[in-house]
């Protein structure tokens, strides 16, 4: 199944649902993570805006989505942050942003949803400043081979309900593309990661 901006329109109307319990399990890891942002953040994946609760509050915020109706769905929680989010819908993959424009770029569960992780990676690492970072919270391939087998198999079913894969493995696309992991913690076993890397 190809995932495209379409695909997220579809299920952007049942997407709190489907990820709201999530969401209420990591929020204390997720704000704990959150403390890092600073500068010209770019939020990649803002969906319908479920973490921005966990955010700091007085950030400059510029937040992209593939998909125009979840966009559209994260329109309250924006107007409720204390602080200022810009919206606008583009690819990760191929975002319009200058070399070096932010000092902060976060993704959330966003790795494991875009085609071609390695190249947004890539692109993430273009437009952050030499001596930005880069935030993940990421769900990701755990290396129990038990553990592994179970997620690629709940991979072909995510994959067709929401454009998820969770077999993703996100810290060496991450090393493949430049970054350099300088943190790196398990929120939950060793599939759930909030990491942190530079250039």
């Amino acid at each position: 199944m190809k995932i495209n901006k379409k695909s997220y329109d579809g299920v952007a109307r049942i997407f709190d649902f489907m990820r709201g319990g999530d969401m209420r399990r990591w929020g204390p890891d997720q704000r704990a993570l959150f403390k890092n942002l600073k500068g010209r953040v770019l939020y990649i994946g803002i969906g319908t805006g479920q973490e921005i609760v966990n955010f700091p509050p007085g950030l400059d915020i510029t937040a992209v989505d593939l998909s125009y109706a979840m966009l559209t769905r994260s329109h309250s929680r924006v107007q409720n942050y204390n602080g200022r989010i810009h919206r606008c819908q583009m690819d990760a993959q191929a975002t319009a942003f200058p070399d070096n424009t932010f000092d902060t770029i976060l993704t959330v569960c966003v790795l494991c949803s875009v085609q071609q992780p390695a190249i947004c990676l890539k692109e993430l690492k273009r437009v952050l400043k030499p001596d930005g970072e880069l935030v993940m919270f990421e769900h990701v391939l755990s290396k129990n081979p038990v553990y592994a087998l179970i997620l690629k198999f709940m991979s072909h079913i995510t994959e067709y309900l929401e454009g998820t894969y969770l077999d993703r493995d996100t810290v060496n696309n991450a090393e493949m593309a430049g970054f350099k992991i300088h943190s790196h913690k398990n929120v939950y076993l060793d599939i759930v990661k909030a990491l942190r890397a530079n250039h």
